[in-house]
């Protein structure tokens, strides 16, 4: 309960800002609609209103994948020895990754080591391993010992947390996750798109690399993330989207330990099309070092100035419809809506109708069709 009361107050504050923004739009009413009583049933009269409602958006914290570094295979040759073993292994700057047996290298070093007593063919010699691949460090190793390296040393270019390069394309293109319902007024959340399934967190899986497997010059085997920088991903739906823009302030509840609540400012905003159904990625960069796929809940003020807000209960879904039962003269008729967004079981009515059932799974017939009226014959009695 105090952390809810510490969410009320904090985006009543937000809230206040963004309706002082919205001139000229009509102050909210306490009841979304007026109405009276038809054969026992509660007729409402929505009327249009402005209404500024507190979105919930769940998310994850995920790797800056601006902020990593690319370790390619210098020489082409079959891997020898691999010392990473599974995907967020945690790697320094300088640490040994993998062995290559590169057979060129080999009969190059044995040229070289031939033509130690002439220096112009020895620096030649040199600056064709250098050419290859070798590192410049293990080539001073050969002529110092006088013995050929069998094998090349990989090292981490950077300090972090080392991916393999096909489940790094994975886990850069992967969406954050969904919004997720709430209750109350000032806890009130969109309806979660289809599209927006939550994205596995990164989980230690083995690598698919193995020793024995070839790799060529310049392929790119691992991606280093470096853990300087991390971003909080939210999938918004279309409605919550609309309202959000990059410098949009926000709340993000579930950081740190207490899971304390702290400001946020989205900084990219990325429209997305999956099965169907349209959403946005939101970004927010944050400061600090927070667990890899630590669960966060994003809090936006959104403010509605179309249609008018009638409970849940008065529409029935008809796929990808969704109906009234609106009373006249002859009985009651169903009648087609446009229908926005969904919060804290009220749906914006984007369609101008009057008289209709509070209660629509009342009227209908579970043994009959609902057909939508084009004509004024009436659906029911």
């Amino acid at each position: 309960m105090k952390k809810r009361y510490t969410v009320n107050i904090a985006v009543a504050a937000m809230a206040a800002v963004l309706a002082a923004c919205g001139a000229g739009a009509p102050s909210e009413k306490k009841e979304a609609a007026s109405g009276k009583y038809a054969d026992s049933l509660l007729l409402l009269y929505p009327l249009p209103q402005s209404r500024i409602v507190v979105m919930e958006a769940p998310g994850v914290v995920r790797y800056d994948n601006r902020d990593r570094a690319i370790l390619p295979a210098r020489v082409a040759g079959r891997i020898e020895k691999l010392h990473i073993r599974y995907n967020y292994q945690p790697v320094r700057k300088g640490q040994l990754v993998l062995e290559i047996y590169a057979p060129e290298l080999v009969a190059a070093q044995r040229e070289m080591l031939t033509l130690s007593g002439d220096p112009a063919m020895e620096k030649a010699a040199v600056q064709k391993l250098l050419l290859m691949g070798m590192p410049e460090s293990a080539v001073r190793e050969v002529l110092r010992t006088k013995q050929v390296r069998v094998t090349i040393p990989l090292y981490s270019n950077a300090d972090g947390y080392i991916l393999e390069e096909a489940a790094a394309a994975i886990a850069s293109s992967a969406p954050a996750a969904a919004p997720a319902g709430g209750d109350g007024m000032a806890n009130m959340s969109a309806a979660a798109p289809a599209a927006a399934t939550a994205a596995p967190a990164p989980a230690a899986t083995p690598v698919m690399l193995r020793e024995g497997q070839y790799v060529s010059a310049g392929q790119n085997i691992f991606t280093i993330y470096k853990t300087g920088r991390m971003i909080a991903e939210f999938a918004l739906p279309a409605e919550i989207a609309a309202a959000a823009a990059p410098g949009s302030r926000l709340l993000i509840g579930g950081m740190g330990p207490e899971g304390e609540l702290r400001n946020g400012t989205i900084g990219t905003m990325e429209p997305l099309y999956a099965n169907g159904e349209k959403f946005s990625r939101a970004r927010v960069y944050l400061s600090g070092q927070y667990p890899v796929g630590q669960l966060l809940t994003a809090y936006l003020p959104v403010l509605f100035k179309e249609g008018s807000w009638v409970p849940n209960s008065a529409l029935i879904r008809l796929g990808k419809e969704a109906i009234v039962f609106q009373h006249g003269p002859s009985g009651y008729r169903a009648v087609t809506v446009r229908t926005g967004a969904q919060a804290g079981g009220m749906t914006q009515l984007l369609t101008n109708v009057q008289g209709i059932a509070s209660n629509a799974a009342y009227i209908a017939d579970s043994e009959g069709f609902i057909r939508p009226e084009s004509n004024n014959q009436p659906s029911h009695p």
